[in-house]
């Protein structure tokens, strides 16, 4: 079959899929796993397809949603839910063996005892660890009782953090859709006006991203009125109130290559910001260069602590600022001023890995707040950002004056 391009996943190398092909079956070796079966579904509110787990191995996601049945010896199968998409999947997926029915559970079963696994230890992968989404309890149930020599395990947040450093060609894409996040965010600061909608300016946004071939997973659009504030987080849903001057306006938009995204986040202000706002925003600024200086490889979540903390207490103002690898469709870590879970405490940060990294500052009743950031990948010796749009930048943010 020939493989055809899309815009939903271009391809990598051979040489990049063999290595991580190579990568999880020693990983899989060391566990003592003797296959997997890595699920995905469509995922967030967007235009990409989502299903990372999966994708990250066959170059595709199903609609509904499918397997990828990955043996340690041998070859992958993709299993996918509707059978009419299966010709379509055949054009696209870098996996060979593509099998599609209702009865995924079957599908599974057939290939585990085809390769001999079916005493054998299976790894279950769900579709993103952070969301807390596995594989559905009919499916599990399906397995287990077909399998039923078979010793199943969850390993989803094991096989994500094999894939949580990026191979050189992987930060070529992460560069690819920052990039594309950066044209977007320029048409949606050119557009911003009195007269103009939230959810026109999110069309905008979609509109410059799919114009390049890309993709988003999201995009939040949220404003009000800085004299009578009561946003401290942008609308996950857009909506259609009209932008007057006097406005805030957040986002928290990402823009995709092969399903690599950038994202910004973004605080801009219709006319000039009132004397509270321009104290938060140079604050937040403030907390995300504290942020990007003090991240260094070899660093664990609680090495990070202060500079999450930064100085927005002492101003006043609560902290929540953040450092985040969910919405680089990843996971680890989870590292936030007010909340953090235990382990990601002693989470270390390694080169390769890419994150959002955000200064976020709300006044204490929580009626108004301001964040400023961007993602961005550690390096050997520190962080560098995928970006260039000036989201830190109070002059550059002040809109329609």
């Amino acid at each position: 079959m020939e493989h055809i391009t899309n815009d939903w996943w271009p391809k990598f190398s051979q040489g990049e899929y063999q290595r991580r092909y190579d990568t999880l079956r020693k990983a899989m070796a060391e566990k003592g796993l003797d296959c997997l079966a890595v699920y995905g579904a469509p995922l967030f509110f967007g235009t990409d397809p989502g299903a990372p787990n999966l994708a990250y191995l066959a170059a595709y996601a199903p609609a509904v949603h499918g397997y990828v049945i990955f043996p340690r010896d041998g070859a992958p199968t993709l299993a996918i839910y509707v059978a009419g998409h299966a010709a379509n999947a055949r054009e696209i997926t870098v996996i060979a063996d593509v099998r599609a029915g209702a009865d995924l559970p079957g599908i599974i079963r057939d290939r585990v005892r085809e390769l001999g696994c079916e005493h054998g230890r299976i790894g279950i992968v769900g579709n993103f660890a952070w969301a807390n989404t596995s594989v559905p309890l009919e499916h599990y149930q399906s397995l287990t009782a077909s399998l039923s020599g078979a010793k199943f395990e969850i390993v989803t947040a094991w096989y994500e953090e094999l894939r949580l450093a990026k191979s050189a060609e992987e930060i070529q894409f992460m560069e690819a859709g920052a990039a594309i996040c950066d044209r977007a965010f320029a048409a949606f600061r050119q557009m911003a006006a009195p007269g103009v909608t939230n959810v026109a300016l999110h069309n905008e946004a979609l509109r410059v991203v799919h114009a390049q071939g890309g993709r988003i997973s999201f995009g939040h659009v949220g404003s009000t009125s800085m004299r009578e504030p009561n946003m401290t987080y942008p609308s996950f849903y857009p909506t259609n109130r009209v932008l007057q001057r006097g406005d805030a306006l957040m986002t928290e938009l990402t823009g995709g290559y092969g399903g690599y995204f950038g994202k910004l986040y973004t605080t801009s202000f219709i006319g000039p910001p009132t004397p509270e706002y321009k104290v938060m925003f140079e604050l937040a600024a403030e907390s995300y260069h504290q942020l990007m200086a003090a991240i260094k490889p070899g660093l664990c979540g609680k090495d990070l602590a202060p500079a999450l903390a930064g100085k927005a207490a002492a101003a006043g103002y609560k902290p929540l600022s953040f450092i985040s690898g969910w919405s680089t469709v990843n996971s680890r870590p989870v590292l936030f001023s007010r909340r953090v879970e235990a382990a990601d405490w002693e989470f270390e940060l390694k080169p390769g890995y890419c994150l959002n990294v955000a200064g976020w500052v709300v006044d204490q009743n929580e009626r108004m707040g301001v964040w400023i950031g961007d993602t961005v990948t550690v390096t050997d010796s520190g962080v560098r950002s995928f970006h260039r749009s000036p989201v830190d930048r109070l002059a550059d943010n002040i809109l329609a004056d």
